[in-house]
């Protein structure tokens, strides 16, 4: 018996080794590095070898062959057949590869004016490894030249040098490379090519055996060896057969020329050979698509049996790249028992699952599309520690809550939450819900150190997460708290993201919030703005991207955002970064919004005006500051008066009450929305950028005359009376029928009436 402390002084410290070789010797543990390299190692060696002792043999076979032999009778050479005769300079060494001349070294002699005698014996080094290297070094034959004089070979040394039937030709502990033997017509063809070869090699089977059966492999004839692989492939894939049934009846079932009866008893069949072996098939390529076409079919009594057979392997599905979709079908098409069965299955293993990239998936399409609220939360405590998954909590509570009621479980909540972090954070899992909502919860919960260390990994990654709620509340708050260096670098993340992220239904308040938070405006207008506004058309037809040209417009506005939004905006105004005042921001923004987006609405009014949701963004854009804006707004001139022209070109149609193929601008809801908004601040503009005057220059009396007809052209022609000057005064009166309006009795007429005999009328 082995003592204590001798195991722990065998066991203390590792052995030094030089080489793979040494390692083997002193018996050390080899990985499968090391042993494939040991097998290159000693397969030149033993080729090294075996031609050394070829060539020894050649030439002393020459040696003592006919009088021709270029030997004279004491075994020397002759001086005048040496290649380096005496006086003769030595060529000039060129660069190149490093290769051994010792072939050349044996026939070469040196002489001098006192050497009359010499004994030249040939030389027994090895010829070295450059002349053994083949040109083509992954090709399985390899051969070896030598010169014309030892091309001819007896055929007692054809016999010896011969190679066997079968060669090995690559050789590892894990795996073995058996090459069926060339034809025996190209080894006679190559035999006086070469002294020393590998046959030529057709085929070649890769696969994986112990030491002994690779040993009894190599010393099997050629029949016996391809029964033994056959054998063993049966061995290795034991449903091989029935997975090859499984794949012709489920090719027979996807076929559109095949007839129902045929379907159904082929989907009958194929059920018969699944049954009882899914667990098997399930996480093969093509098998999961045969048990995936029977979950295809609908039919309850296949579809529950195959559920109940695989409920055992939900988690190991989960992890597997081609089983993973049976999970998130039976989650899609599977009924309630059967959904809570699969996520309450991920008890436990949520962590390990957050994980693997395959398994991530399943878990945040559970979590995201399918659980409930107390499932969601059982899910997130899991990843606060071992405890939470044990002891379940029946009252759903934030982390915050939490830590309130337990502040001596914050350390170790947090070390679990940062773990967790770190290690899915530069993997793809970043994208998903579930990690969104933990980091935000480590965020709101940790330290400055932690908090620090969170914005540095994330800095760069901050447009790939802002899709989900959790993700777009983490970037905002990520924002407030960058000091300015980080927020630059921010803002140059989003550069040809912007468009996309005003789109998104969260991303847009992420925008929202570098407006608020970003003092570098210029920075903002080259990254931000000017891409939003080149694509124009795209936003303002975006229910989103609405919302953010309608803040860069209106900040703050209620009409454009809801109430909650502004509230939760509000919080970052006080962070301790951002030094400019919000009006000085507010105004630089709204100056790289205005080139492009008054002439958006100049060339496309009509279409705009007569669209209930885009109405009160047009009056918005065109409004004047009023108390509630935070900067003073200014519509540049020459925008207004072509966004002024572009209606009056609207309002120049021919007024048809009530008309089918549609309504007048005057008439039409959101058309008349548009007009009494824009008139309301004509008293505050110069007299050639009001509406009011517009209209009356650019239509004629009749035009202006027939509007009388309805109630809401009445509504606004006293509009105009009330905001525009003598002139438009002037030219309404002289437009109006008093004869004609008197017959009219709605409320606008009635009102228009007490304006034109000089009564006040309450301003709308």
């Amino acid at each position: 018996m082995v003592k204590l402390d001798d195991k722990k002084k065998k066991s203390k410290g590792k052995k030094k080794v030089k080489n793979v070789l040494e390692k083997k010797a002193k018996g050390l543990k080899l990985n499968k590095v090391d042993r494939k390299r040991i097998v290159r190692i000693e397969e030149k060696a033993a080729l090294k070898t075996k031609v050394d002792t070829a060539v020894k043999a050649e030439l002393e076979r020459l040696k003592k062959s006919s009088s021709t032999s270029v030997f004279d009778n004491d075994g020397t050479r002759d001086s005048l057949c040496s290649e380096s005769s005496f006086g003769s300079q030595p060529a000039p060494k060129k660069k190149s590869k490093r290769v051994s001349f010792s072939g050349k070294l044996e026939h070469t002699k040196t002489f001098t004016k006192g050497v009359h005698d010499l004994e030249i014996q040939p030389s027994q080094a090895s010829p070295g490894r450059g002349i053994l290297r083949s040109p083509g070094a992954k090709k399985l034959k390899k051969v070896v030249k030598v010169k014309t004089q030892l091309q001819e070979v007896d055929e007692e040394d054809k016999q010896e040098n011969e190679a066997p039937p079968k060669k090995k030709t690559k050789i590892s502990s894990e795996k073995t490379v058996v090459a069926e033997p060339a034809d025996e017509n190209d080894e006679q063809e190559n035999e006086n090519d070469s002294l020393v070869k590998v046959p030529q090699l057709k085929r070649k089977r890769t696969i994986q055996v112990t030491k002994s059966v690779k040993e009894q492999l190599l010393n099997m004839p050629r029949k016996e060896r391809k029964i033994f692989l056959k054998e063993l492939k049966l061995k290795r894939k034991p449903e091989g057969e029935r997975a090859q049934k499984c794949k012709m009846l489920w090719e027979k079932i996807r076929m559109g020329k095949t007839p129902k009866a045929d379907k159904d008893a082929a989907v009958h069949e194929l059920y018969g050979l699944v049954k009882g072996h899914a667990s098997k098939l399930i996480y093969s390529h093509d098998t999961s698509r045969v048990i995936e076409c029977l979950v295809a079919t609908e039919r309850e009594g296949i579809i529950n049996n195959l559920f109940n057979e695989l409920t055992p392997e939900i988690v190991r599905m989960s992890k597997n790249v081609y089983s993973k979709f049976f999970v998130k079908k039976m989650l899609k098409n599977g009924t309630k028992e059967q959904r809570d069965l699969i996520i309450n299955a991920f008890r436990g293993h949520a962590s390990t699952l957050l994980r693997i990239k395959h398994a991530a998936e399943v878990l945040e399409y559970a979590y995201n599309d399918f659980a409930n609220a107390h499932q969601r939360f059982n899910i997130i405590t899991e990843f606060y520690g071992k405890e939470f998954i044990l002891f379940r909590e029946e009252n759903i509570r934030s982390l915050a809550e939490i830590l309130e009621e337990k502040p001596e479980k914050r350390t170790v909540i947090m070390k679990h939450l940062d773990e967790i972090i770190e290690a899915v954070n530069g993997k793809e899992t970043l994208r998903l819900s579930i990690l969104h909502k933990l980091m935000l919860d480590f965020f709101e919960n940790c330290d400055e150190e932690k908090k620090n260390n969170l914005l540095e990994s994330l800095k760069d990654k901050i447009p790939e997460f802002i899709h989900t709620p959790d993700g777009a509340k983490l970037a905002i708050k990520l924002i407030w708290y960058a000091p300015v260096k980080e927020r630059k670098l921010i803002v140059k993340n989003f550069k040809d993201l912007s468009v996309k992220a005003a789109m998104e239904h969260y991303g847009h308040r992420v925008l929202l919030s570098l407006f608020d938070t970003i003092d570098d405006t210029v920075l903002v207008n080259k990254f931000i703005v000017s891409e939003l506004s080149n694509d124009m058309k795209k936003l303002v037809e975006d229910e989103w991207g609405e919302k953010v040209i309608h803040y860069l417009v209106h900040p703050r506005d209620g009409r454009g955002i809801d109430k909650r939004e502004i509230e939760f905006l509000a919080e970052g105004d006080s962070n301790q970064h951002s030094k400019k005042t919000a009006k000085d921001r507010y105004e630089q923004l709204y100056g790289g919004i205005t080139e492009n987006l008054y002439p958006y609405l100049a060339a496309n009014f009509e279409e705009l005006v007569f669209e209930a949701n885009k109405s009160k963004f047009v009056a918005a854009c065109l409004e004047t500051t009023s108390k509630y804006d935070l900067f003073d707004r200014k519509v540049p001139s020459e925008a207004r008066k072509s966004c002024n022209q572009a209606i009056v070109e609207i309002a120049k149609k021919d007024f048809v009450p009530m008309d089918q193929d549609g309504f007048h601008i005057i008439e039409h809801q959101s058309g008349n929305f548009v007009l009494m908004a824009i008139m309301r601040c004509d008293a505050e503009l110069p007299e050639d950028e009001r509406l009011s005057v517009a209209l009356a220059d650019g239509l004629s009396k009749q035009q202006l005359g027939s509007w009388i007809t309805c109630n809401r052209g009445c509504h606004v022609l006293l509009k105009m009376l009330q905001v525009g000057g003598p002139t438009v005064v002037e030219k309404l009166k002289a437009s109006i029928n008093r004869k004609t309006l008197d017959g009219y009795n709605s409320q606008g007429a009635r009102l228009l009436k007490l304006e034109l005999d000089g009564k006040k009328t309450p301003k709308k």
